[in-house]
Parts: structure tokens; C-alpha cells; sequence
């Protein structure tokens, strides 16, 4: 099962440190997201059908189901997270601060870089693929965690997780 940094993975990658979870809350709500990610690919064909779709050829269940993929802690950050789309992922304090919902939503956004959705551009900017730009939010939606007016409007719901105004 992927593995929650709690001081046990030790290195960097690309100049960022695997920086384990912080304990209590973080952690707690990491655990629980985690649960919550497994029951999902478990009980929603839709999201491994999705995220099978993405390019790599990869689906939820089984990088979920990968003891080799971490979930790393990146404090420095102000945003929800990144990753370099291989086997770790990194969450910043911002989707702690909002609550376990959004901590979920971040690592499905993540997974979905794995699993082969296109990121931000190298040194940020606009996306010019705008389909694919929100491949990896997408993600969220179809993991059950938005609604359908928010995906066919555009207007961000602040009741979900999802967010249709986030690329990259």
C-alpha cells in the first residue's frame, strides 16, 4: 500500500527532501485520506477507468496498491502540492489547514500526475493544452468529489473538494 512518510523514507529527489508527515493531526488526517482513496478505487470503477486513461498506463488501484509510492510533507509550500510524477508525492499545510477532504483530494490530484495527467509548465505559467491542463483535477471529479454543475459550468462549489478552475 502506498506509504505515509512518518520519518522512514530518507532522501530527496530533485532538491526536495522526503520530509516525513508531521504527527497528530497531519498524520491522522493523511491516514484517513489514504483509507479513504483505497475505498474509492475499491468501490468506483470510474476512477480506475479514469485514471488508467491518463497516459501511463497506471490506474488508482494499483499505485494505491504500491509500497514503493510515498506521500511526502513539503511545509515550504503555499499551495496544495506537486510532484515530479514518479513514486512520491509531496503535500504542503494548505490542505491539512482546510481538512481531510481536501488532504484526499490532493493526493487523487497527485496520483493523477503519476498516472501520466501533464503538470504546470516548468517555472509555472498558463497551460497551453487546456483540456489536459485539468486532467489531474479532473481526477477529484471522478473519484466522486465534485459535482456535475461544477464540472460543466466551471464554477467552483466550495462544498467539494474538486475545484474546475485548478490546471496543472
Amino acid at each position: 500500500m502506498i506509504q505515509i512518510n512518518i520519518g522512514d523514507h530518507a532522501g530527496s529527489e530533485n532538491g526536495d527532501n522526503f520530509t516525513p508527515i508531521p504527527a497528530g493531526n497531519y498524520r491522522d488526517q493523511c491516514r484517513w485520506a489514504r483509507r479513504k482513496a483505497i475505498w474509492i478505487s475499491q468501490n468506483m470503477p470510474r476512477a480506475d477507468q479514469y485514471y488508467s486513461g491518463l497516459g501511463a498506463g497506471v490506474n488508482l488501484t494499483t499505485m494505491l496498491g504500491n509500497n514503493s509510492m510515498w506521500i511526502n510533507y513539503d511545509g515550504s509550500i503555499d499551495y496544495y502540492g506537486y510532484t515530479y510524477s514518479n513514486n512520491d508525492i509531496w503535500i504542503g499545510p494548505k490542505p491539512f489547514r482546510i481538512g481531510k477532504w481536501s488532504v484526499l483530494a490532493t493526493i487523487l490530484h497527485e496520483l493523477a500526475h503519476v498516472a501520466g495527467a501533464p503538470g504546470a509548465p516548468p517555472g509555472g505559467g498558463v497551460c497551453a493544452v487546456n483540456g489536459l491542463c485539468h486532467a489531474a483535477e479532473r481526477a477529484v471529479y471522478e473519484c466522486g468529489l465534485g459535482n456535475r454543475t461544477e464540472l460543466t459550468t466551471g464554477i467552483d462549489d466550495p462544498a467539494t473538494p474538486y475545484d474546475p478552475t485548478i490546471s496543472g
